[in-house]
């Protein structure tokens, strides 16, 4: 009887104790927990994280470099040669890792993969930009840092075997953290994953763990790093009414800045990758970093993150010639570094470019037409202009220049210049700059988890040259020997010109073959069926949507624009085998294809 009511009161006990963990409160409480954790390992990572950077930093700054070693100053141009071979070197050893340099493949992790990243990429990514930053390339920290934090979530949720939805939260927070910690700023880092990882989502799920993580994860690294990189400004004047004018013009200016930015990196992908055919990472990095080294010799403010450069600027350190050659090739350099696989980031840069040009901006402003313009103003909120022009996030780069102010009296043209910054480039470029790198690679990101993967590729990429085609006039008799011997099984007929009319397969010769009394009289004109065909520069998922509107297997290819000669066909079973290498290229099975709306198999 004891036994049965203790078995009774056991019983109910673990009923409520498995009731209560399962409640939607228990879970909140849990989740909070996990957030409060995570902003505490972020914090503890952006602190390691800028430990190892700023040592690495110090040990390669080229007057104490070159008394460490006894090497003439003249010879510092090794510094970022040593920092770039060795990351050639583990990009060439471990191409896996390496792959996915930007933020996006955060967000891309999200959108594709639930969340997960492996944490060996993390810790490769983390490295690799140390060695990147430290050895004086001219990025910015926010990259890594955000790569990092994501992965720190995506681990912790790994190992806690989180569900999907959950992971994605956490890899999302975990980026927020981290760039909050980093900058010291929580809000610009809550704003950087609702801008960025979150894609402006605010019903995002990932919002209440993304705060509490990024609050924790500030407070954890200011801890530690008191003012690290905070911004010390002069005294300056916040301008007035009669400046609203100039401060619409910063705005644009720093929108046009952008653009020159991105036009750099576009011409220059175009000119190495495309043109010369330069893929490889030695013979990008090496000679980039050679030709910056030599540089830094004359320009050493170029060297490393750019906080030392900006409170030069606003000191006045520099007159107008000095300011607009520093301008040119920070913009260059970055631009370059980026492109050729340097680990790192543009939010920095972006805030020493945007800092440089609003100073030069007010002092030929001054010396032009005799105004008084402070140039310290100015400087400050083209700092915002150009972050929120060069990245797509107005809302972070107000915050980001606030926090790391610690000034609020020029916040109102501040958000004047960052909007107008971001309303000129997304007005040019048509979108942000994430969701055009994303749409580059397949994803709409205007439909969430849907992506065009087929989008990725062209015709050319994938069709066949190997083909059977036969003349209009050809004889049946003919034809049969040609179809018979054909690779897929389907013939294309051509006219004089080369230009295909239409297709004959197997099934369209069963008629023809029954009367004996037609074998002789028909040629291929009279029995092919009329198809479409496909563009050689085309998207192959277009092609796709034709074939199945049209229930075709093989498509006739034409060349571009003006040209209607077959020069090849496109076949539904080698599309498969291009999508199916693509899902083993991207570690994933969660591509759809957003004209289908379901998955190949």
């Amino acid at each position: 009887m004891i036994g049965f009511i203790f078995m009774t009161i056991i019983a109910r006990m673990k009923t409520i104790r498995d009731a209560y963990f399962s409640s939607e409160m228990a879970h909140y409480l849990y989740l909070i927990i996990l957030s409060t954790m995570l902003g505490c390992i972020a914090g503890l990572g952006a602190i390691v994280f800028n430990y190892l950077l700023d040592g690495t930093r110090r040990f390669f700054e080229p007057e104490k470099f070159t008394s460490l070693m006894q090497i003439n100053h003249n010879l510092i141009f090794i510094i970022p040669v040593l920092g770039a071979a060795i990351i050639a070197l583990i990009s060439h050893f471990f191409p896996k890792l390496s792959k996915d340099r930007s933020v996006t493949s955060v967000i891309k992790a999200i959108l594709l993969r639930n969340g997960h990243i492996p944490f060996a990429k993390t810790v490769f990514h983390f490295l690799a930009s140390i060695i990147t930053i430290g050895t004086g390339a001219p990025l910015g920290p926010e990259a890594p840092a955000a790569k990092m934090g994501s992965g720190i979530g995506s681990a912790m949720a790994q190992l806690l075997r989180l569900n999907k939805k959950d992971m994605r939260m956490f890899t999302a927070a975990g980026a927020g953290a981290a760039i909050s910690a980093i900058f010291n700023a929580p809000i610009a880092g809550v704003f950087f994953g609702i801008e960025v990882v979150l894609l402006s989502d605010l019903k995002n799920q990932s919002l209440s763990a993304l705060i509490i993580s990024s609050v924790v994860a500030d407070i954890i690294s200011r801890s530690v790093m008191v003012g690290r990189h905070a911004i010390v400004i002069p005294s300056y004047n916040p301008g007035s009414v009669a400046d609203l004018p100039f401060f619409f013009g910063m705005g644009i200016l720093c929108g046009l800045a952008s653009l020159i930015f991105f036009g750099i990196r576009k011409t220059a992908k175009k000119i190495i990758e495309e043109k010369l055919g330069i893929t490889n990472a030695f013979v990008k990095l090496l000679p980039l970093s050679l030709i910056f080294g030599f540089i830094i010799t004359k320009y050493y403010s170029l060297f490393g993150i750019g906080y030392h450069t900006i409170g030069q600027v606003v000191s006045g350190a520099f007159d107008l010639p000095t300011l607009f050659i520093l301008l040119c090739l920070n913009m260059f350099f970055v631009a370059l570094y980026l492109n050729a696989g340097g680990f790192g980031g543009s939010f920095a840069p972006a805030l020493v470019i945007g800092i440089m040009l609003g100073y030069a901006s007010a002092l030929a402003m001054n010396s032009l037409f005799g105004l008084a313009l402070d140039p310290v103003t100015f400087a400050l909120i083209a700092m915002g202009g150009v972050l929120s022009g060069i990245n797509s996030i107005p809302l972070t780069a107000i915050m980001l220049v606030f926090e790391t102010t610690g000034d609020y009296k020029f916040i109102l043209p501040l958000m004047l210049v960052s909007i107008m910054s971001y309303l000129v480039t997304i007005y040019y470029n048509k979108g942000t700059v994430y969701a055009r790198e994303l749409m580059d690679e397949g994803i709409d990101v205007s439909k969430r988890r849907e992506v065009d993967l087929l989008g990725k590729i062209r015709v050319s990429d994938i069709m066949e040259t190997n083909y059977s085609s036969v003349a209009y006039e050809t004889p049946f008799k003919n034809l049969i020997d040609v179809l018979l011997a054909s690779h897929y099984g389907s013939v294309v007929v051509i006219n004089k010109n080369g230009k295909p009319l239409g297709i004959i397969s197997l099934n369209d010769i069963k008629t023809v073959i029954l009367s004996q009394d037609l074998v002789d009289l028909i040629i291929a004109g009279d029995i092919y069926s009329e198809t479409q065909v496909v563009r050689i520069d085309e998207k192959v998922s277009g092609a796709l949507i034709m074939m199945e509107k049209n229930n075709l297997e093989i498509l006739p290819v034409v060349g571009e624009v003006g040209t209607e000669k077959i020069v090849g066909v496109l076949t539904y079973q080698r599309i498969i085998q291009a999508y199916n290498k693509l899902l083993d290229e991207w570690e994933t099975d969660q591509f759809m294809l957003e004209h289908l709306g379901k998955k190949i198999s």
